[in-house]
């Protein structure tokens, strides 16, 4: 896997209507028939729904540009901390791999 774009900031609406920033870092393999998003900064609260809208807006906005239209893709969701001793947790969005 290669890392093709490292923090990339987009905006997203949220289910609610509000707009959103969210951060996407994108890899693929060598022959680009694979690729994972790695979601990171979306709202804490309701973060599965969140990551659901900002997927759809990069579905349909960017990542067409980036990935072939056969690429597999994978999606995880990097929670944020929540203090400055824990871990980052994630978790995979459902129906992505």
């Amino acid at each position: 896997m290669q890392l093709i774009r490292r923090a990339h900031q987009f905006e997203y609406r949220d289910h609610r209507g509000v707009d959103r920033v969210g951060v996407v870092d994108v890899w693929t393999s060598a022959q680009g028939d694979e690729a994972v998003l790695v979601l990171r900064d979306l709202v804490q609260a309701e973060t599965i729904e969140h990551a659901r809208r900002a997927l759809h807006t990069l579905t349909h906005t960017w990542l067409p540009y980036l990935l072939r239209p056969d690429a597999s893709l994978a999606v995880l969701v990097l929670r944020p901390r929540e203090d400055e001793d824990a871990k980052a947790r994630g978790f995979v969005l459902p129906l992505s791999a």
